[in-house]
């Protein structure tokens, strides 16, 4: 597929209701809010295929992609600022591969967390504002505002759309290693996405261990069925500041080891670029693979921004 063809328009899309108790729409001051439209402009993103039978990934960089499915289209962890160095001390070495105005219609954003700067910086901030809803944790509900849903491990909400309903899936994210508990800096949630005719899709979040994706992956096995497709966030992420400079999102080798034991039908790595935290990246990423004998299921992300298929 070129490149013309990939930044084709957004086709419009049908207008999407929630069918859970989402709260109000408030930004972080309180001031009332209307839902937003979210616009068919014409984005790298948002072009075909398209539809209720769509099935497809557009990595933007670090851990932000624009997931289409089931007839809507689903934007993970909004990273969107040039390239600098944050007052936490990490710095972003590389920029979007296009930025918020190319995004086209987005029905939802999944943020794992909002602690930390490269899984929501400065833009991807001011988009959540924009966006009709939000499912985050109750710690990001208090900090961001009302325009957030916030959301338990294993509670559930329901996204509904022309192309069916997503049943979205709160589930357990552990950002260190097993056994530490790092308070509310460490609080952080993934998702599972789910419905009939919807491939049941688990997004890691900044997750580091593999036996809490093993415990995810049994429930989910055994209420839903079995796992499509995994979006797991690598890199092992490190800084010296936080458990001596442990992992604190899946190395190379255990999300091999996830993808192992939860065994997806394809799995879509990210969070292994952009940011001066990751200690591995996708070279080291796609050798694990390869030594468990899972190399088949990875989906090549390159080049950033463009649409790839899953189904």
């Amino acid at each position: 597929m070129n490149r013309s063809t990939l930044l084709r328009a957004a086709v419009a899309a049908a207008s999407v209701s929630l069918l859970a108790a989402c709260g109000g729409n408030a930004d972080a001051d309180g001031e009332e809010k209307k839902p937003s439209a979210a616009g068919s402009a014409p984005s790298a993103a948002g072009s075909t295929p398209s539809g209720a039978d769509a099935f497809t990934v557009t990595h933007v960089g670090g851990p932000t992609a624009v997931l289409e499915i089931a007839g809507q289209r689903i934007l993970i962890d909004p990273t969107f600022d040039a390239p600098k160095k944050y007052k936490s001390g990490m710095s972003k070495i590389k920029g979007p591969a296009f930025g918020p105005e190319k995004l086209g219609r987005i029905d939802a954003v999944l943020l794992s967390h909002d602690q930390h700067d490269d899984n929501l910086d400065g833009k991807g901030r001011e988009l959540l504002k924009d966006m009709p809803v939000v499912f985050s944790t109750p710690g990001a509900h208090k900090r961001l505002g009302d325009h957030i849903t916030p959301m338990k491990s294993w509670e559930e909400r329901e996204l509904k759309s022309s192309g069916g309903t997503i049943k979205v899936t709160a589930v357990p994210a552990l950002h260190g290693p097993d056994g530490v508990d790092r308070g509310a800096d460490g609080e952080v949630t993934g998702f599972v996405l789910s419905g009939k005719g919807v491939p049941t899709t688990y997004i890691s979040g900044d997750n580091a261990s593999v036996k809490v994706a093993k415990q995810v992956g049994d429930r989910i096995k055994k209420d839903i069925g079995a796992i499509d497709t995994a979006i797991l966030f690598a890199g092992a992420a490190r800084t010296p500041a936080i458990l001596d400079n442990a992992p604190l999102t899946l190395t190379s080798k255990n999300a091999a080891l996830v993808a192992k034991d939860l065994n997806p039908r394809k799995v879509v790595p990210i969070h292994t670029d952009s940011w001066d935290i990751y200690s591995e990246d996708i070279k080291s990423l796609v050798k694990a693979f390869k030594d468990q004998g899972v190399d088949d299921k990875l989906v090549d992300l390159e080049p950033a921004g463009e649409k790839k298929n899953l189904s």
